[in-house]
């Protein structure tokens, strides 16, 4: 009996065919088969074996992709447990000392074990987690009477931005609790899946890393301006590029396993961010002034999306050889002028948010409204470079420094509407009001503390506690095989480790002990 046969053809005369009648020896390709591997090479998905989990986990390679645009804002809103928690320690735990244990472990309620939660178990519930915490954040400003203090007290008020506002050093901490719970819990099986690194184009959670501290490192940082300010680099880059060498021996001589697609064989974020401060600060100094960064960085930006489209992000995500120091490395060099251009666009912010020392009321709330304006612009500037170039963190392509400079903007404008303006009663440094005409409830509330302890302590030590956290990280993954763990025993294990982190810097913070 003859049936008939489906031809699918590859080449003239030797097409692939499926017979319905007698598959298994007259097949040269199963057409079920083939046909699912044409799908896939059609919609550019590259499925990809981890051994570990024995699973198979898709990662998209289409840079047109409405996904990746959703991906970003979800990322984006992963981050909003740290920002609401740093609100609410401020709320309701600055009439405690910064050096009360009771303080500390409030804090760590409200900020770590919501964070640990969001990445876990309730991922899916994170919107409605930020939108319940910010309504009832918005409640607890309303019956301290701040809405309606503002519009009297404002002729009074003058708002001290200064040289480190304390908005920076709110990212930077909002940096470190991030991306230290983050480097835990992608070792277990739920969140790997969701919210690993990409490999090529996509946002998730784990991509904000080293672009948040990038940004973080050009917010604190200046133009060099001559020569001589070169001189000052080794004190900062040589410790970064020292530690960068060491994670590499170590973890060589214990064969901890590392992912070669996020900076390559050899480099990792320690070195990238070292890099980054060398080259970034001889490339600043082409700009005869702070204004001429945004061009400078621009102009970085564009060439190094122009050679990317040339062919070597192709290069870059597709190519599987690793011989040879520069081809073992490509994902970490070919980052490199991204992560400048972002870094100059950080300097060029931080020089614009600090360009005036003191605001008046009109003058911040004029400041608030153009963050408000840049952040609306770049998340547009986003979803459109979702459609064209794509958003990857592993070449620091356009989308991805525009991304990342988006969510700077956007906590920024968050920070400062929250702990400049709505909380501004409760700060000293900031009112700058005579004693002699405050009121005496003026008098009390500004000598209440101006962060959280929480946020002191990272401030304080943030390099210290991201080595230990890198540190834990590998203890646990070696000891208790945190991929076989179930979510609320991984819950338990990441709570446990944050508090073992927060825990060391703070005490470091009592004994008034800088370490990094």
């Amino acid at each position: 009996m003859s049936w008939p046969r489906l031809d699918i053809g590859s080449t003239t005369g030797m097409g692939y065919y499926y017979d319905a009648y007698n598959a298994s020896d007259k097949c040269v390709l199963s057409a079920p088969l083939h046909i699912f591997q044409s799908y896939l090479a059609n919609v550019a998905w590259t499925p990809i074996v981890d051994i570990d989990l024995v699973e198979v986990v898709t990662y998209r390679t289409d840079k047109k992709s409405w996904q990746s645009l959703q991906s970003s804002v979800r990322s984006f809103l992963m981050v909003m447990p740290i920002l609401l928690g740093f609100t609410l320690s401020q709320l309701l735990c600055q009439h405690l000392s910064l050096h009360s244990t009771r303080r500390f472990f409030m804090e760590f309620l409200l900020i770590a074990v919501p964070t640990v939660c969001n990445m876990r178990l309730a991922a899916e519930y994170n919107c409605l987690y930020t939108a319940l915490v910010a309504a009832y954040i918005v409640f607890l400003l309303w019956r301290s009477g701040v809405w309606a203090r503002s519009p009297v007290e404002s002729t009074n008020y003058i708002y001290k931005v200064g040289p480190r506002p304390i908005v920076f050093t709110l990212i930077r901490a909002t940096a470190y609790v991030g991306t230290g719970a983050a480097i835990l819990a992608i070792d277990f099986r739920d969140f790997l899946v969701n919210n690993g690194k990409s490999r090529d184009f996509g946002a998730t959670i784990m991509d904000v890393g080293i672009g948040l501290f990038v940004v973080t490192m050009g917010l604190v940082s200046h133009r060099a301006r001559r020569f001589n300010d070169v001189k000052r680099l080794p004190k900062v880059v040589l410790p970064l590029l020292v530690l960068g060498l060491t994670r590499t021996v170590v973890i060589t001589m214990i064969n901890y396993h590392q992912d070669e697609r996020e900076y390559g064989k050899h480099l990792n974020a320690f070195f990238t961010l070292g890099l980054t401060k060398l080259f970034g600060t001889l490339c600043s100094l082409l700009a005869p002034s702070d204004k001429q960064l945004l061009p400078l960085s621009l102009g970085i930006l564009g060439l190094h999306e122009l050679i990317l489209q040339l062919g070597i992000s192709e290069y870059v995500m597709l190519t599987a050889n690793r011989k040879g120091f520069f081809d073992s490395n490509r994902e970490g060099l070919s980052a490199l002028p991204g992560c400048i251009a972002l870094y100059l666009l950080s300097i060029y912010l931080a020089k614009w948010y600090t360009s005036k020392d003191h605001l008046n009321f009109a003058e911040f709330c004029a400041k608030l409204r153009h963050l408000l304006v840049y952040s609306i612009t770049g998340w547009i500037m986003v979803s459109i470079c979702a459609f064209t170039c794509g958003i990857a963190r592993v070449t620091f392509n356009t989308g991805y420094v525009i991304w990342l400079f988006s969510i700077c903007v956007t906590l920024m404008l968050l920070y400062a509407f929250l702990f400049e303006f709505a909380l501004v009663s409760a700060r000293q440094n900031t009112i700058l009001i005579p004693d002699s005409i405050k009121s005496p409830a003026q008098v009390a509330q500004s000598k209440s503390t101006d962060l959280p302890a929480f946020v002191e302590s990272l401030n304080m030590n943030g390099l210290t506690h991201f080595m230990i956290s890198n540190f834990l990280t590998g203890f646990v993954n070696m000891t208790l095989e945190p991929k076989q763990r179930s979510s609320l025993e991984s819950i338990i294990i990441l709570t446990v480790y944050l508090l073992s982190t927060a825990s060391v810097v703070y005490i470091l913070f009592r004994k008034r002990i800088r370490i990094a």
